[in-house]
């Protein structure tokens, strides 16, 4: 027994259910064992095809309509054998007649056992069925398009258009997980070949050293990266139409460890397909990851010292295999007669919704009230490895020494002596004069240079005026000895 208490503003109301009808498969012919078009104990609408309209108990006499209400809602229960009773979801009463008229039963009349409440179902093809009252010669349900009957004798037929329903499933809803995903044995050892190298920090880092002396230097840096994860599952391979079923995934880490991905998805990755009408079911996930890069480096004396980061870049399109978990809940009817609101349906409910999901279930297998489905599809992987390298680069751009003079002859060698023999040709004491060297430290358009030829140039300036001083001086001095002596003369 089932209880339920709800708690409103100075009411305390509690709703108790009795056990459940089992979801047991309607036998609509003797001799078929696998026909899971009907079951118990979930909620159908009853549908007249000719007019289109549903079966209604909004009234004293039962009729077909077009307008929505809850007492549109029927279920099925087993009374006897291959017979039902037809029970309102609202009410809970049978759908209850005389041979010629059809309502709902009374309290008092509503059983289980009543013969005058009990019905056949008989399939004529697909979905399209006779509901026969069992206790009027198995006289078929009939409709006008406004009231609904028993059928005469002379209109009793099984082709009669006007006598054909149709079992809508209502008030239902199914959750499909994929899980359990089985990838090629071979991953891990082929793995190389979709690894590449890639540089992890986000510019260049250099620590200079000019200095004669070692310095050191701490890195510490965070850097994040994008990684993207992509489910693709052919609709082909699982449900085509997802109007009351919800599809998700559940990818174990077991995958991250194979592939040594970096990942914030400690459990695995849970989400839900959201594509209702294309080819496939498709999800992308994406995350960053970080990295915190840190590193104690040491540069050289005069060395610059780079430092360099780099981390695994995975990039792969595994194909696996997998199963799908298919559970459901759905209105049920208890006992008594009552609907359980949303609750869970057992496996042949769950075959039976399937069926109008359009999946053609032919490898399943039942665990509990679950359904187990395989399925295939891929999954492609762009992401990060999870240890980076850090790498120190020496680069030397400070010169050491000062420049070696040119190699001149050295006359205390007998070897290479500054005074060989002219008169022997080709001596061994005779060393062979090259090219003048090429002093590629001398500059003669330095700024030295360019300072001693300018003083040189002030000194001839200077000399020059000195010289034509000097000379002014004396014609002066001799033109003014002349004028004393004329004056004197």
């Amino acid at each position: 027994m089932k209880i339920k208490t709800y708690f409103l503003p100075f009411l305390f109301v509690t709703h108790t259910y009795c056990a459940l009808i089992p979801n047991n498969r309607v036998i609509i012919n003797s001799d078929s064992t696998q026909d899971f078009n009907l079951v118990e104990g979930i909620t159908y609408k009853i549908v007249h095809l000719k007019s289109g309209l549903n079966l209604d108990s909004n009234s004293n006499n039962i009729h077909v309509s077009s307008s929505f209400n809850p007492y549109q809602y029927w279920s099925l229960r087993k009374a006897n054998e291959n017979e039902y009773n037809i029970v309102s979801a609202v009410s809970s009463m049978n759908l209850d007649g005389n041979g010629q008229e059809t309502y709902g039963s009374k309290p008092g009349d509503n059983s289980v056992s009543n013969p005058y409440q009990r019905w056949a179902i008989k399939k004529v093809n697909n979905d399209t069925y006779n509901i026969v009252h069992v206790n009027s010669e198995s006289r078929n349900l009939d409709s006008n398009g406004q009231e609904v009957y028993i059928s005469s004798y002379e209109n009793n037929s099984e082709n009669n258009i006007y006598q054909h329903w149709s079992f809508e499933p209502s008030n239902y809803k199914l959750n499909a997980v994929v899980m359990d995903f089985e990838y090629p044995p071979d991953l891990k050892q082929k793995l190389d070949r979709y690894k590449t190298r890639t540089n992890l920090l986000s510019g260049s880092l250099v620590i200079n050293n000019p200095t004669n002396g070692t310095i050191e230097q701490t890195v510490d840096k965070t850097e994040k990266k994008s990684s993207s994860y992509t489910l693709k599952i052919r609709k082909s391979e699982s449900f085509k139409v997802t109007k009351n079923i919800g599809v998700s995934f559940d990818i174990g880490r077991t995958i991250f460890g194979i592939l040594g991905l970096h990942t914030g998805f400690q459990g695995g990755i849970k989400n839900e397909f959201n594509s209702t009408y294309e080819e496939e079911y498709k999800k992308s996930v994406k995350e960053l990851v970080s990295y915190r890069i840190r590193q104690k480096v040491e540069a050289p004396p005069l060395t610059s010292i780079m430092v360099n980061s780099s981390v695994d870049k995975i990039n792969i399109d595994i194909p696996f295999k997998a199963k799908i978990r298919v559970t459901g809940k759905a209105d049920r009817l208890d006992e008594y007669g009552r609907i359980v609101p949303m609750t869970d349906v057992d496996a042949n409910a769950l075959r039976y919704y399937l069926q109008k999901e359009y999946y053609d279930a032919k490898v399943v297998a039942e665990e509990g009230n679950s359904l187990i489905i395989t399925t295939n599809g891929n999954f492609k992987i762009d992401g990060y490895g999870f240890n980076a390298l850090v790498e120190a680069i020496p680069i030397k751009n400070y010169p050491s020494n000062p420049p070696s003079p040119p190699n001149l002859p050295n006359p205390t060698d007998p070897s290479n002596p500054s005074n060989p023999d002219p008169n022997v040709p080709n001596s061994p004491n005779s060393p062979a004069y090259p090219n003048p060297p090429n002093y590629s430290d001398h500059n003669p358009f330095s700024e030295a240079s360019v300072m001693f030829y300018f003083a040189i140039y002030l000194m001839m300036v200077f000399s020059i005026f000195a010289l034509l001083t000097f000379i002014v001086y004396k014609l002066w001095t001799h033109f003014a000895n002349r004028r004393d002596r004329v004056y004197l003369g």
